[in-house]
């Protein structure tokens, strides 16, 4: 009897790994026995983890061996599925990413997959990716790779440069927003009943956390004339959720399905040092404090869980789930051979035309022959493409500088995010990045022989210093204002 074998890196994440749980429970149903190994550099969240997971396997009674480590070479051997959610220095690092632009007049609302927080989550998450690939490689190469960390398009690619031979792709749910009630209330008020969802057809694309839906009908009749003339109600009403995506849709003609904090990252026109205290389109800031306290939350519920065995909350939840986090829904299809489309990000290779070959796109596809397959996409329309194709071709810069640790590549790949362009100041961009690179210096040690010294930055007029960082209060005040004439570029505030 075939055992399958699979491997979770970062499994002490709050946020990802009881909702992938749900999904190997599910899968458990067909394919089983399952070694499923746990793998963590921080002992403490993987044994909480380790923990609840057993209880909900005993009270499935599931044929599921758990194993957990901080060796990842110990659990990789013969693995058929790999999957990986990590965030290098957690919300340590997330504070410098959000912060220290803020005092260059950059204000990001997520800051995890592009502008200077994106850029550098990825060169701090890029060698940690080349090294799970490299050991990937050699222990089990045969195994599939599922990524759920951001940001997916730098890591993606710098993965599928390493190991080509490896079968992998990275995922994220943003579209299943279309399932909801308050879309479904959208559609209905342009008179179009959700009787039988498999009469809908939709074709999508584009880059991850920025993709767009290109096509979408229902039993044959194109949805979007009726959708175009009811968005601007839908994003002045906020009757629907997203009022961004509605703007969108009235001024750019698509719906752009991801959720409206990520996509305003890649379009600093509308959320910008000007008005992003106004909150534009219902858009807030990101607040990391708050972030660190779910996660402390989360941890203690689970740990006071965990003192009492086959507690009611595992019984009430902790279920088979097909559906949340899908990658094992994935991992199903590819064992039974059935060709449903999944939301990936894959090497784009043509997939969407009008977009470089070299970049990682995201787009459906779906397995055949335990081999996946994107389906080609069309050219996005061109007022799309233009703003995601500056994207696009990026992603090779930050990963150069992932790479490479050249500050001089990180330079460059700073100053072509129109985030950072949006300030129209590249003296200011240069020594945001020297203060970004100081101060999460304990995580990128292959810029090490470049970071200045506190002395040296300290002579910069652009220095900043961590007093300044300490508080929330403190962190959030603005230090180098922005050219007042600059205004001119920034959306107008909502009516």
């Amino acid at each position: 009897m075939r055992t399958y074998k699979i491997i979770f890196i970062g499994a002490g994440s709050f946020r990802f790994t009881i909702p992938c749980f749900f999904n190997i429970l599910d899968f458990a149903k067909s394919f089983h026995p399952i070694e499923l190994w746990l793998v963590d550099i921080d002992a403490s969240s993987l044994a909480i983890m380790s923990t609840v997971i057993k209880q909900m396997i005993r009270y499935n009674k599931q044929d599921i061996t758990v194993y957990s480590t901080t060796d990842r070479k110990k659990a990789l051997p013969d693995a058929d599925y790999v999957l990986i959610s990590i965030s290098v220095g957690q919300q340590q690092t997330e504070w410098f990413d959000i912060h220290i632009p803020l005092k260059f007049g950059i204000p990001q609302n997520t800051g995890d997959t592009v502008g200077p927080g994106g850029i550098f989550r990825g060169i701090r998450t890029i060698p940690s990716m080349i090294d799970f690939l490299k050991d990937i490689k050699e222990l089990c190469p045969k195994a599939f790779v599922l990524n759920y960390t951001n940001p997916q398009g730098t890591l993606m690619l710098s993965a599928f440069q390493v190991a080509p031979i490896v079968q992998m792709c990275g995922l994220c749910h943003e579209i299943f927003y279309l399932r909801r009630k308050k879309f479904g209330r959208f559609l209905k008020s342009c008179g179009i009943i959700q009787s039988d969802k498999k009469k809908f057809t939709l074709s999508y694309g584009g880059l991850n956390h920025f993709s767009w839906i290109t096509k979408l009908e229902y039993n044959g009749r194109d949805l979007y004339p009726q959708m175009r003339e009811k968005a601007e109600h839908a994003y002045k009403s906020g009757s629907y959720g997203r009022p961004f995506n509605y703007y969108l849709l009235k001024n750019y003609g698509y719906l752009c399905y991801v959720e409206d904090r990520h996509i305003a990252e890649f379009m600093p026109q509308y959320y910008n040092f000007f008005n992003y205290k106004q909150k534009p389109f219902g858009i807030k800031f990101r607040n990391v404090k708050g972030i660190d306290r779910q996660r402390t939350l989360v941890l203690s519920l689970l740990k006071w869980i965990n003192k009492r065995r086959n507690h009611w909350i595992i019984k009430l939840v902790g279920r088979p789930m097909e559906g949340g986090e899908r990658a094992l829904l994935m991992a199903k299809d590819k064992e039974n051979n059935y060709h449903r489309q999944h939301v990936t990000n894959v090497l784009n290779n043509g997939i969407i035309p009008s977009l470089p070959d070299n970049c990682v796109v995201e787009v459906p596809c779906y397995f055949k022959n335990g081999k996946i397959f994107a389906s080609k996409v069309e050219s996005l329309p061109k007022k799309i493409n233009d703003i995601v194709k500056i994207h696009a071709q990026n992603q090779q810069l930050v990963v150069d500088a992932g790479l490479s640790g050249d500050p001089k590549v990180l330079l460059k790949a700073l100053l072509a995010d129109p985030m950072c362009q949006f300030i129209e100041d590249e003296d200011k961009i240069e020594a945001m990045m020297w203060n970004m690179l100081y101060y999460q210096r304990k995580w990128l040690p292959e810029f090490s022989e470049s970071i200045p010294s506190i002395k040296d930055l300290r002579t910069s007029k652009y220095f900043i210093d961590i007093i300044e960082l300490k508080t929330k209060e403190l962190a959030r005040l603005e230090k180098f204002v922005v050219n007042q004439n600059l205004k001119k570029n920034a959306w107008p505030q909502l009516e």
